[in-house]
């Protein structure tokens, strides 16, 4: 085996071996979402946000802190912030913020 095949087969080899590392970091990273609505409901740790025109979207409030979130109402406007775990269909919130409209 030359320089040539050895450098193509130890770039393969490398490339193979943490492609499975920066796909999973790239993944995690696009999945980090703004969602702007109505709150439809909202219990204990949970509220689903209805977009205008959309579906409500599931949000997990156990990442952000109770102030944050102590005085939102069903019918109340926010922004949320946050990530969508990998296979999950739930928001998992990291800031909720009150808009007035």
């Amino acid at each position: 085996m030359n320089r040539r095949q050895f450098g193509r087969t130890l770039g393969s080899a490398l490339t193979a071996a943490l492609w499975p590392r920066l796909a999973r970091v790239t993944a995690a990273q696009d999945r980090s979402v703004i969602v702007e609505g109505k709150v439809a409901w909202i219990a204990a740790d949970k509220m689903a946000v209805a977009p205008p025109g959309g579906l409500p979207v599931t949000v997990d409030l156990s990442q952000v802190d109770l102030d944050q979130y102590r005085a939102i109402l069903s019918g109340d406007w926010v922004i949320v912030t946050g990530t969508i775990p990998l296979g999950e269909s739930r928001l998992v919130a990291t800031s909720v913020q009150r808009v007035e409209r």
